[in-house]
């Protein structure tokens, strides 16, 4: 299946397949234990929307975090090793 095509905004419209697919993603990350600097023993766990999440820090406080998807980053891992940030409203 191909691309659609673009919209005013020149992006490209996301296929049913791909909107399942992301979702199948975020999905995963889900109980996953976070092991990037700073943010060692922190577990994943909830989803919220989109790129944020509800994380439990090492020292027991649940915080909402974003996650920048990693290309390098291996699916079938139990612990998410980069891409975490605390979420802040802007």
């Amino acid at each position: 299946m191909g691309r659609r095509k673009l919209r005013k905004t020149q992006r490209y419209r996301m296929t049913a397949e791909e909107r399942a697919k992301f979702a199948r993603e975020r999905r995963e990350l889900i109980g996953k234990l976070i092991i990037q600097g700073g943010w060692e023993g922190a577990i994943v766990l909830e989803h919220v929307r989109g790129s944020q999440y509800i994380v439990r820090l090492a020292d027991g406080r649940e915080v909402y975090a974003s996650h920048k998807k990693q290309k390098d980053q291996q699916k079938e891992v139990v612990a998410t090793q980069a891409g975490w940030r605390l979420w802040e409203e802007k």
